[in-house]
């Protein structure tokens, strides 16, 4: 017995069902058609074979003859302004970018996923259990749910939420917010979250997960948070919080309102990064429920949904394909949804299920054009492997360091003295956006030379498999060393972990696996997420 959970890829709600595998029988085809539509599929989805033999460089538009300083800007749109007391539909543009079509006229899909456009995702065993407490416990939440907005008025009342409140803006927002120079997850999203419940809920949710977690403020009593105490705060508290969010995500289709697409998006996105978190407990969770758990050890670990569909089908919706061009909280979400693909990517070993269109380099910014590489580079790893693929990404790889990011350089830059027993080089960069793009152009360049395809061939000396090797260390070196002279950019250490552990095994130099496992530690340290598969890597 399977659990199916399909999404309409114009806007539709979820359609859950069981079924028995049947190897006679194809799956119900789930597609929509609108007005008018012809033969052709609504959007464009992303060939899982590679580029195209008539199209060599449809993913590097700077091969082309327009220049970068041609292209033109991105469609205009109005950044939602965090201090503005207006209701939020108020915020809405009248204008359409010159980018954007009314909705039903042929829009672009900006968001080209890795399946279908109409997708069926077979859920695992942990998105069973899932659903079970779903039955158990969404109900319950639904009534409490429609009045939570007139309950909860700004200045919060309870001592929690508006802990965990101020805990999301001030520490984890950020993390949202690393490419984002509007940031809209530290400024927009809150004020976005005074009108819509389930946004509150999904920022209460990962707050009280992180908050959770750390033992700076624990105390006897409970969490003491800026003075204020918190007596009883678990892990249980993020999943409830997370149930109430369901709901709307279930029914994000039935409103037709701007304003609510955003909070629905950025709900998912927030959720996805509590998903995250939860990853690697989710097994000791499972050894619980084989010892007679059952269902609440899944509902205690936070065992969760997959968020990806739910991201995936709001995005495809015609809805907000219109609103792309013009709706800044829409954008943002959608670049920090691919850089959530990129962690699962590279740390599950598994291509992108999010893929960017390639029409979107133009408009893009410098910091999001080394995602768009970078997800290429994933989707190329564990997908594709082609020679030819590879030498496209090698030539972009190339345009982004001398073009791209050129601008991008240190304040302060040392080579490490071994002499002194140094390790990493000592970097230092301005913001944390030159932080981000340049970890990710490094770990993008580290998959592409240790996995150099032509390195395979039998003609291949074993010299040159050395100099890719001492290459890559040499990469990793640089990525930890950033990591490590920006403690303020907790996210930079998750980049160097992402990078140790894909190669990590590169170094057998004993100090420098020590000076590795250091590096692996202060990211435990800042318990953003767990490390324990990562720790097991350098043990002697």
């Amino acid at each position: 017995m399977r659990i199916i959970v399909r999404f309409h890829s114009q806007g539709g709600g979820p359609a859950v069902s069981q079924e028995s595998p049947d190897p006679h029988r194809e799956s119900e085809s789930w597609t929509a058609v609108t007005p008018g539509a012809t033969n052709q599929p609504p959007y464009h989805v992303t060939s899982s074979g590679g580029p195209s033999v008539d199209s060599p460089s449809n993913h590097s538009p700077h091969l082309s003859q327009q220049s970068e300083d041609k292209t033109p800007d991105a469609a205009p749109f109005r950044t939602l302004d965090p201090y503005d007391d207006r209701p939020p539909a108020q915020y809405r543009s009248t204008s359409l970018g010159p980018q954007v079509r009314p909705r039903g006229q042929g829009d672009v899909d900006h968001y080209s996923s890795a399946g279908h456009s109409a997708a069926t995702y077979p859920a695992d065993d942990g998105s069973a259990s899932y659903a079970l407490l779903y039955d158990r416990h969404v109900p319950s939440v639904i009534s409490s749910q429609e009045d939570e907005t007139f309950r909860r008025r700004f200045p919060l009342e309870d001592t929690r939420e508006a802990c965990l409140f101020r805990y999301f803006v001030e520490e984890i927002a950020h993390w949202f917010d690393l490419c984002d120079e509007d940031r809209h997850f530290q400024l927009a999203v809150p004020r976005l979250a005074h009108h819509h419940p389930h946004l509150l809920n999904a920022i209460f949710a990962v707050a009280a997960r992180h908050l959770s977690r750390l033992p700076q403020y624990r105390t006897p009593a409970g969490i003491l948070y800026h003075g204020q105490l918190i007596p009883k705060l678990s892990e249980h508290d993020a999943v409830e919080y997370m149930l109430k969010c369901i709901p709307a995500l279930r029914h994000f289709h039935d409103i037709d309102d701007d304003d609510y697409r955003d909070s629905i998006i950025a709900t998912a996105v927030i959720l996805r990064q509590l998903e995250e978190i939860d990853e690697e407990e989710e097994d000791a969770s499972t050894n619980d429920s084989s010892n007679g758990h059952g269902d609440d050890a899944h509902f205690q670990s936070g065992k969760q949904v997959n968020f990806l569909p739910i991201i995936n089908a709001v995005l495809r919706s015609s809805a907000s394909q219109a609103l792309f061009g013009r709706r800044s909280l829409i954008q943002a979400a959608y670049w920090m949804a691919l850089r959530q693909e990129i962690y699962h990517s590279f740390t599950r070993k598994q291509p992108p299920q999010l893929f960017p269109s390639p029409d979107l380099w133009h408009s893009a910014s410098k910091a999001n054009k080394t995602v768009m590489h970078t997800v290429q580079v994933a989707k190329w790893r564990w997908e594709d492997g082609s020679e030819r693929e590879w030498m496209r990404l090698m030539d972009q790889q190339n345009y982004l360091e001398y073009e791209i990011l050129a601008n991008f350089r240190p304040i302060f830059k040392r080579t490490a003295d071994k002499a002194k027993g140094e390790i990493f080089p000592t970097i230092w960069y301005g913001s944390n956006l030159e932080v981000t793009s340049i970890q990710q152009s490094i770990m993008a360049k580290s998959v592409l030379v240790a996995e150099n395809p032509f390195l395979k061939a039998p003609s291949a000396s074993r010299a040159s498999w050395r100099r890719a090797e001492n290459d890559v260390r040499l990469l990793l070196l640089e990525l930890c060393g950033i990591a490590l002279c920006h403690p303020a950019s907790p996210p930079a250490l998750l980049n160097a972990a992402i990078g140790i552990q894909l190669y990590g095994d590169f170094f057998t130099d004993r100090y420098e696996r020590q000076a590795l496992r250091g590096v692996v530690e202060k990211y435990r340290d800042a318990r953003a997420w767990p490390v324990q598969k990562l720790l097991e890597m350098f043990k002697e």
